[in-house]
């Protein structure tokens, strides 16, 4: 930021419902918060339209990683460390908005939230242990 240069530039997530018909790479229509980073470099971006947590090399903007959330990813990530493990908390929500795609009709809820075994999502705090780190 310091010397106002692009590094690297990619579309974040994916619009679910185009995904499913092979569209992919679009970005998400629905960001709903901000990115975070961790001490080792990871950005992680939450996508409520995929409802998703998107894991980024900070210096190459390659994907590391994506996280399915049972319910849509919503504010910005936490990252904090507990015995030398990093974990991440997330706020998030049922995604009840009906966004209409293709031959999908309004009255369709949008394919954004993943949702558990169970079929229901559950508003609340999410919290994901990071993978150890190899010292």
């Amino acid at each position: 930021m310091n010397k106002g240069e692009i590094k690297w530039k990619i579309p974040i997530g994916d619009v679910t419902a185009l995904a499913e018909k092979g569209i992919t790479g679009t970005g998400s229509f629905w960001p709903r918060g901000g990115a975070t980073v961790t001490a080792g470099g990871v950005i992680i971006v939450p996508t409520k339209s995929d409802g998703k947590l998107h894991f980024y090399d900070k210096d190459t903007g390659k994907q590391l990683g994506e996280l399915s959330v049972p319910a849509g990813p919503e504010g910005i990530p936490t990252v904090y460390e507990v015995a030398g493990r990093e974990y991440i908390a997330i706020s998030a929500r049922p995604n009840p908005e009906r966004i209409p795609v293709g031959d999908q009709q309004p009255s369709e809820p949008n394919q954004g939230s993943a949702e558990p075994a169970g079929g229901k999502t559950t508003q609340g705090y999410y919290v994901f242990a990071l993978p150890a780190s190899r010292k």
